[in-house]
């Protein structure tokens, strides 16, 4: 029988535990209160529609009619998908670290005592059957139940601790944190490179687009180009198993150090920063990898994003790590069905021939008896990287389209939406592409109907139906998004719209300690609300409205944003210094806090003789003001009979104007 409350859910991932004979309830204040009158502890399940042990653990132990009769009989059991409550997982996240002293991930699987919810007990996947080292979940069941109901005072105790820890947070400081803080969490983070396979850390091997992005503006700033153990990093992501060679688009990450096979699910939160971080670097030399990259980026943004596009223009989830319920199954191949499908193409033998040994099909199967198509011989340099020919690709991807594809988690998320509308915005203005600029422009204003006030915006949609109220990243990442719109568009109406939504973060999430928290009271988190300055897929709410809030406090003379921004930096003083590399995106923020980025404002009645040079700049990465109109930045005035003007601004100061567009060139060459 189908649970009606999972199947009414606004949660893909929550729709598919309806047949579960488990009874499973959603976080909500009812729930919460039911689990207070039966005084039964909760067991809270978080995960997401892609992740594949999520999957294992619900074949495996919440379809067993006997472990769910357990469930059933001695816990209140709650579901909850971590993508539509990133403050729930937060939280949890955190105190699975607490209780056992390493990082959790999903299926976090929770014990809550019901009065304060408070967790006990945390672990992520449990087997069925004991197995891995681990106890089988029905026998885990069943001593949870003992120990809550024999030694209820210990749990209480147990769950207080882990609340107050929760609570607590690194002090703050009264000064602005130090760039000596950015340079060391730069010599850090360039220590963990990965000489050999290139990218961050070992395995597993995660494509860490915050950490990469830092390290490209720490390179940046330095004047360099990016070559040498960066450009391998980047390399490493678009020329091994991580990149999706046929489609576009990278996996999660990868299991292993080298690169090969993937964890298959497809995440937006990725390929949602990809395009700004590699045009960024391809923008960085001229070896040649401005080329590679635009081939690229072109085969994730017309094909994998469209396929995650939504009826209503925005972006989809996620694409499942199985199909049919096998890990990468639409992704893997054998050598003969790749021959045949090229043959039947009409691609020459040699071709084929050439394209099997440069993938590996003519070595032993890397994975569970298939091929997962990986370059064999790997580029150091993103210059290197040889896309594969559309001919061949063409007709393998056309056949793979045949088989059984992967679900997607059709969920709106209103902050990975706004990341890739940035992200395409970047992209499409680096190099020169209008088609993505456009596209980014276009999304962004769907992320907020002419019809919703910024208020009232949900964290997520499945199809007309809202999720819960925002949170504070979603709010961070419009804002930024919005920004780097009125950058290329400068209008009082999207000011308006930037200024509501700083309104909105002011007001419903602001912290004593001048920095922001993830939640607010209407979100119902059960230990108020984190305070978060670290980064994870994605940067933090707190680094991102930071930063944006400095490039327009500095461009617009708006002190008070300015005002904002530092006290961000100092209410993040301590964290920082326990652990700076876990902040890449805060420390950039701080850097451009310190030294602001150039920024160029013209006024002109007309723009036309000025496009070119506003082209230049931007192309090398300089934002640029363009205004048409003087009632922005009264400040900066257009004297009347003037054809033009280009005010040159650093931080809180600015050069004399330039009135002619090859002048204004000058001063940059």
């Amino acid at each position: 029988m189908s649970n009606p409350r999972m199947q009414n859910a606004t949660s893909p991932y929550l729709q598919a535990h309806a047949g579960n004979p488990v009874e499973w309830r959603e976080w909500n204040p009812e729930t919460l209160e039911f689990a207070r009158e039966q005084d039964r502890p909760i067991l809270l399940s978080i995960g997401y529609a892609a992740c594949h042990w999520c999957h294992v653990m619900a074949r495996e132990s919440f379809s067993d009619l006997d472990i769910a009769a357990v469930m059933n009989r001695h816990f209140v059991n709650i579901k909850v998908d971590r993508e539509e409550r990133p403050d729930l997982d937060k939280t949890f996240q955190t105190a699975h670290a607490l209780l056992n002293q390493r990082g959790g991930g999903w299926p976090l699987t929770a014990f809550l005592n019901p009065d304060d919810l408070s967790p006990f007990f945390i672990g992520t996947y449990f087997p069925a059957e004991p197995r891995y080292g681990m106890p089988g979940f029905a026998d885990l069941l069943e001593r949870v139940h003992s120990v809550y109901r024999e030694k209820g005072d210990q749990t209480r105790q147990q769950g207080a601790a882990v609340h107050q820890a929760l609570a607590s947070s690194p002090p703050g400081s009264d000064s602005l944190p130090p760039t000596s803080s950015v340079d060391a969490a730069r010599e850090r983070l360039e220590e963990a490179l990965d000489n050999e396979h290139g990218g961050l850390g070992s395995a597993p091997k995660f494509p860490q687009l915050p950490l990469l992005d830092f390290l490209l503006d720490e390179a940046a700033s330095r004047g360099a180009d990016g070559s040498g153990r960066l450009d391998h990093a980047v390399a490493a992501l678009l020329d091994g198993g991580l990149f999706d060679h046929l489609d576009g688009g990278i996996f999660r990450y990868c299991v292993d150090a080298d690169w090969t096979i993937p964890h298959f699910e497809k995440m937006l939160v990725d390929n949602a920063q990809l395009p700004a971080t590699l045009a960024r670097f391809a923008v960085m030399g001229d070896d040649g990898r401005r080329e590679v990259i635009e081939r690229l980026l072109d085969r994730s943004i017309a094909h994998f994003l469209a396929r995650m596009q939504l009826p209503d223009g925005t972006y989809a989830a996620s694409l499942d790590a199985d199909t049919q319920g096998e890990e990468g199954a639409t992704y893997l191949w054998t050598p003969d069905e790749a021959r045949h499908v090229l043959e039947e193409a009409g691609i020459e033998a040699e071709t084929i021939e050439q394209f099997l040994s440069d993938y590996g099909l003519d070595r032993p199967a890397n994975f569970e008896g298939r091929w997962h198509l990986a370059a064999v011989r790997r580029a150091e340099r993103v210059a290197d990287v040889r896309p594969l020919d559309a001919a061949v690709r063409a007709p393998l991807l056309e056949h793979r389209d045949r088989r059984p594809q992967p679900k997607r988690d059709d969920k709106s998320l209103l902050g990975l939406n706004a990341l890739l509308a940035t992200g395409l915005m970047r992209a499409g203005g680096l190099l020169g592409r209008d088609d993505w600029l456009a596209t980014g422009l276009d999304l962004l204003d769907r992320l907020v109907p002419a019809d919703v006030a910024v208020a009232d915006l949900p964290t997520g949609r499945l199809g007309e139906r809202e999720s819960v109220p925002a949170f504070l990243d979603d709010y961070a990442a419009l804002l930024e998004a919005q920004a780097e719109a009125f950058f290329r568009a400068p209008d009082a109406g999207r000011l308006d719209l930037i200024e509501s939504i700083v309104d909105v973060v002011r007001e419903r999430f602001a912290d004593q300690s001048g920095a922001f928290r993830l939640s607010h009271s209407g979100h119902g988190a059960p230990v108020g609300s984190l305070v978060v300055f670290t980064d994870d897929a994605q940067p933090s709410g707190n680094a991102i409205l930071a930063d944006a809030l400095a490039r327009l406090g500095y461009a617009l003379g708006r002190s008070d944003w300015l005002a904002t921004a530092e006290g961000i930096f100092k209410a993040a003083a301590g964290s920082l210094e326990r652990a700076p590399q876990a902040h890449p995106r805060l420390l950039a923020a701080l850097r451009r806090f310190h030294q602001p980025a150039t920024v160029v404002v013209i006024k002109a009645h007309d723009m036309a003789d000025w496009q070119g040079a506003i082209d230049q700049l931007r192309g090398r990465g300089i934002a640029v003001l363009a205004l048409t109109h003087d009632d922005l930045l009264a400040d900066k005035p257009l004297p009347a009979g003037e054809g033009g003007l280009a005010y040159i601004c650093r931080g809180t100061s600015c050069l004399p104007p330039e009135s002619d567009p090859s002048d204004l060139l000058a001063r940059f060459d």
